[in-house]
């Protein structure tokens, strides 16, 4: 759906699109196309993210010599793939207005979550966010202001401190084990292990985990299963929650890169 609504928003921003179909591979369609969108993230096991089973090859061969990619989350690999088919890379997914953006869709759908998996009011909640970055801090921010209590543990100080000038708590990691057992749920955004098998152990057996970054995650998952902890993997809630929006924000930040670069002129 993220897709469609992108496609949508970048035909009104006077752009010409059409959706891949294997009969595009067809050897009369090579390099008839200016620029190729992937969708986010752009590369699953070395094949696109689409409903097909292709390679990145087959659809960069479409575009012509010297036309435009625009990518997210790609490897080194489909980088290279790029290159060698002389083609200009774009990661739209690098950019702050979208980073931004994307980070508040995402705290929309981690509050809808934490509504759907509690059984008490929100303004009783005490929830600790590992993670202050812009997706950490946006989910602090939305939680906050619905009256939850929110603790952030951060790694510097002064994200520390900007969470307290918000009337939050702010604490480093080695602090979460003094009052694990106060929280209701956790929701990780560190794409790195911040909560282990033993600080696992400390936390009430009723907390909710959601797990919000990527792989390899933040909170050791098969430890949390074997401890019979509740852990709910979250991963692209825009696209799964707000499409449209999310299908928008796209769009715009490519068409952004569109005028900034002279690429349309």
């Amino acid at each position: 759906k993220r897709q469609i609504y992108m496609t949508e928003k970048l035909r009104e921003n006077g752009l010409d699109c059409t959706f891949y179909k294997p009969s595009l591979t067809l050897s009369d369609n090579e390099r008839q196309f200016d620029a190729v969108v992937f969708a986010l993230p752009s590369v699953k096991f070395s094949r696109v993210n689409c409903e097909y089973d292709v390679r990145p090859e087959s659809i960069l061969s479409l575009v012509r010599k010297g036309g435009y990619v625009f990518s997210a989350m790609a490897d080194a690999s489909f980088i290279e793939s790029v290159e060698e088919a002389e083609l200009k890379n774009f990661d739209y997914y690098s950019r702050e207005e979208l980073i931004i953006e994307n980070a508040y869709l995402t705290a929309e759908g981690v509050l809808e979550l934490v509504l759907v998996n509690s059984e008490i009011s929100l303004r009783n909640l005490k929830i600790l966010i590992t993670g202050y970055g812009k997706t950490g801090e946006a989910i602090a921010d939305v939680l906050s202001r619905n009256h939850a209590s929110v603790t952030v543990a951060a790694r510097k100080e002064k994200d520390r401190a900007r969470a307290k000038c918000k009337n939050m708590s702010g604490i480093s990691y080695s602090q979460i084990k003094t009052c694990a057992t106060d929280f209701d749920f956790v929701i990780n955004t560190v794409p790195a292990e911040v909560i282990g098998r033993n600080l696992l152990t400390e936390f009430r057996d009723d907390c909710i985990f959601l797990e919000i970054a990527s792989k390899p995650y933040g909170i050791d998952i098969s430890s949390a299963e074997k401890q019979n902890k509740k852990v709910i993997i979250a991963s692209s809630l825009p696209g799964k929650y707000v499409p449209r929006s999310a299908g928008v924000f796209i769009a715009d930040t490519i068409t952004n890169i569109v005028k900034e670069e002279g690429i349309n002129d």
